[in-house]
């Protein structure tokens, strides 16, 4: 594991400190899942941007244009609540 010096306005320890101890966690902790979740979300942002070079059209159409047009059977309706 590494460690790291990290420099950050009052404001934002203050608030990162009272966001840990409402989660009843360390500030360690807060930063570490805080960290985390922004990779998570750039990896994230990442694969669907790469994906969506990829996207083709005509093969979606195609592909579209393969599933039988049929009634959606009740089982698979999402109920309103009316």
């Amino acid at each position: 594991m590494k460690s790291i010096q990290l420099r950050l306005p009052d404001r934002i320890h203050g608030r990162m400190r009272r966001l840990a101890q409402e989660e009843g966690v360390s500030l360690n902790q807060f930063i570490v899942t805080s960290v985390s979740n922004e990779v998570i979300r750039q990896e994230t942002s990442d694969f669907f941007r790469k994906a969506a070079a990829k996207f083709d059209p005509q093969a979606f159409a195609d592909a579209l244009s393969a599933v039988p047009d049929r009634a959606v059977p009740a089982s698979d309706r999402v109920r309103t609540g009316k």
